[in-house]
């Protein structure tokens, strides 16, 4: 699919105040980068922006209303608010705090979680991704409410939206200059300034969290507090992982992929293997799958070299868990089945395990036979004990592995080996794949159950 960004929609809330006057720069700026066609270029139309004097419980609620009818099922919505938050300890109400609101009309004014999450719901895409950048003032906390890293656990529990918020429940949210430290990472992912250089021709949400979770916590390890403590702030981060939005699109760095494929797919047929992977990941970049399987198919050394075999199969096993074509998903087992005897008779270790715990996801995804699937499980997990080398796939596969056979203790253990290996964006693909082969195999039916919660915050913190 195009990517089409004339259907990215952003709602954007700054609400202003006193000692908070920063999220309304942080709102603008936003709104600007959001806007601007040389950096992330949404249709200016498609973005709503309201502030200080707009930003009341009706502005907002008007907004959402306005935002509904703007766009449809295939649409991107970022939702983004700066300002106060929490909750009433004493009434279990969480709320975000509009610009009217007051000491004296905060049951009239405050616009509460439940409230929130009937608007998202109207919304028609589940393409959705909430950031809450929450400042924490003194006043706030004195008078018993607490910050909004309870209103994001509370939304996401009937949500299948990305949520964000800038620290952790016990922490605030500080910055320097016009910005919080939050929004400025925010702001610089989006832009594509958080890697130089920067070729990938889109950012996705979790390119966002992965730069986030890394910069926040540095920014504000180099300030001090009003006490002149060392600032310690936390993203908090929760997801159902539906999809991995792409949120900004940069068409200039897709002409590298296609410079890499003008130089090398001329002389694909003497390209050595590191060489001829780049060519196809290109070619996969662009949208070229097919020519990609096709370059696969025809080069000579893939019949006998395992790393390509498991290539061409991870083509098929993308296009299949996008598009939910079962041919797709047949030929990528049957491949997976090819790539790991090829491992098996060159004695390649590490690919033995990796394309027997594919083998297994595929069978258990087009919900095929059950004990071949645990029976290659349970070979993954032989050969991935016996490698030498604790790198991490050895680690994963063992931790999947223990999801087919029912082990769900000793897949605890080794995701606990996975955790402490392995940085946020790694872990977040780590968390995807074993939600789904959980859910397929296990089919719970409890919002709380044990083994997720344990996913949730062993993968995603």
């Amino acid at each position: 699919m195009m990517y089409n960004s004339n259907n990215n929609f952003a709602l954007i809330i700054g609400v202003g105040g006193d000692q908070i006057e920063y999220t309304v720069n942080d709102a603008k700026m936003l709104h600007k980068n959001l806007t601007d066609k040389k950096l992330i270029g949404y249709a200016a139309d498609n973005v709503i922006l309201r502030t200080e004097e707009q930003a009341t419980r009706k502005g907002i609620l008007d907004a959402f209303d306005e935002l509904q009818g703007k766009t449809d099922e295939d649409s991107t919505i970022l939702l983004y608010y700066s300002g106060h938050g929490g909750k009433y300890s004493n009434k279990h109400k969480f709320f975000l705090q509009p610009s009217d609101m007051t000491a004296d009309n905060v049951e009239e004014t405050m616009i509460t979680a439940s409230e929130l999450k009937e608007k998202i719901n109207a919304l028609p895409s589940s393409k959705l991704v909430l950031f809450l950048d929450c400042c924490h003032a003194e006043g706030l906390v004195q008078s018993g409410i607490q910050g909004l890293y309870g209103m994001a656990q509370k939304l996401n529990d009937d949500q299948g939206i990305w949520i964000m918020a800038s620290c952790q429940d016990n922490e605030k949210s500080y910055g320097t200059g016009d910005h919080s430290f939050f929004t400025q990472a925010l702001l610089d992912v989006l832009a594509g300034r958080h890697v130089r250089p920067f070729t990938d021709p889109e950012v996705s949400m979790m390119d966002v969290v992965e730069y986030i979770f890394t910069e926040v916590p540095k920014m504000a390890s180099n300030c001090v507090d009003e006490n002149d403590n060392e600032i310690v702030q936390t993203p908090y981060f929760k997801t159902q992982m539906s999809e991995n939005l792409i949120l900004s699109h940069f068409p200039a760095n897709a002409q590298d992929h296609e410079r890499i494929i003008e130089e090398l797919e001329p002389n694909q047929e003497a390209l050595d293997e590191d060489s001829f992977i780049r060519l196809v990941k290109s070619m996969e970049a662009v949208g070229r799958v097919e020519d990609a399987i096709n370059a696969l198919n025809k080069n000579k050394q893939t019949k006998s070299d395992p790393d390509l075999m498991e290539t061409l199969g991870d083509l098929y096993r993308n296009h299949y868990i996008k598009n939910r074509l079962q041919k797709e998903g047949e030929e990528a087992l049957e491949i997976y089945k090819k790539a790991y005897e090829l491992a098996v008779n060159t004695e390649d270790e590490e690919q033995v395990f990796t394309n027997a715990v594919k083998i297994a996801f595929m069978l258990a995804k087009l919900d095929l036979n059950k004990k071949e699937m645990r029976e290659y499980a349970l070979l993954a997990m032989t050969a991935a004990d016996k490698y030498v080398y604790d790198s991490v796939p050895k680690f994963v596969t063992m931790a999947e592995a223990s999801i087919y056979l029912g082990d769900l203790e000793g897949s605890k253990k080794h995701y606990a080996v996975v955790d402490d290996k392995s940085g946020i964006r790694f872990k977040m693909k780590c968390y995807e794949r074993a939600v789904l082969i959980y859910n397929t195999l296990f089919d719970p039916r409890n919002a709380k159950d044990p083994f997720l919660l344990f996913l949730e915050e062993t993968l995603l913190t």
